[in-house]
């Protein structure tokens, strides 16, 4: 009962933050099994009649008192109305409970790791001229030694691209074949063609480094299973 109250007062508040007396576009409902729904804020939807109907028929289940606010309180015009009801209604509203705070904390926590790992390097200096006999290991070892957020950031994106697919084939091969003592280790076999495919693909994302990596271990299948060496030969003349 305690969390219902709470999503009316969420949806109460923050849509009655949203009003404003300039704009007189309004969406009309009624609460009889006939009742229509007339809509004048999209005229250029054909199927808005029929999306708003649907609409209305939901909000209905969360009691007439939100639907008569959805209905009556649903407008947005300018950015700073949108900005002062967010900052005057919702997030107070959020920020009074501890597992409200605690969400917003861990979405914000995984939205700034996703844009740390995705934000460009800087290489205006690079350790050496680009060219076929330039390359040194010293060179290399003393720039990024230099740069550890860089490093830091590149180890985090492998991590997060591959997880998937290591995981995947850790819990076909431990779980269900050591633990569960499947010696023909079928699970694994059968996932075989997908995460050839997938093998593939994640070569093209992590880079030269892999792509290399990947052409060299598509002629060697006393390494690899012979339909992933087939799925990597595609990186020999099709990268």
């Amino acid at each position: 009962m305690k969390f219902t109250s709470t999503v009316a007062l969420l949806l109460s508040s923050t849509t009655n933050a949203f009003h404003t007396p300039q704009y007189t576009k309004t969406i009309h409902t009624t609460t009889t099994t006939s009742s229509s729904t007339k809509l004048n804020a999209f005229p250029s939807i054909d199927n808005a009649q029929e999306v708003i109907d649907s609409l209305s028929n939901t909000i209905q289940t969360f009691g007439p008192t939100i639907a008569s606010d959805l209905s009556n309180s649903l407008y947005l015009t300018t950015i700073e109305q949108l900005t002062t009801a967010i900052t005057n209604e919702l997030l107070p509203t959020l920020l009074s409970s501890p597992w409200h705070t605690s969400v917003i904390g861990i979405f914000s926590l995984g939205a700034a790791l996703n844009a740390f790992i995705n934000s460009p390097d800087d290489y205006s200096e690079a350790p050496f001229e680009p060219g076929t006999n330039t390359y040194s290991p010293e060179l290399a070892s003393e720039f990024y030694s230099k740069r550890p957020g860089m490093v830091i950031k590149r180890i985090l994106r492998l991590s997060t691209l591959t997880f998937g697919f290591n995981t995947g084939i850790l819990f076909d091969w431990l779980v269900l074949g050591k633990l569960f003592k499947d010696e023909e280790y079928t699970a694994l076999r059968n996932n075989e063609p997908r995460r050839a495919k997938e093998a593939l693909v994640l070569c093209e994302q992590l880079g030269p480094t892999f792509i290399k990596l990947g052409q060299a271990v598509s002629i060697r299948t006393d390494l690899i299973p012979e339909l992933y060496a087939l799925e990597l030969r595609q990186l020999q003349d099709a990268v």
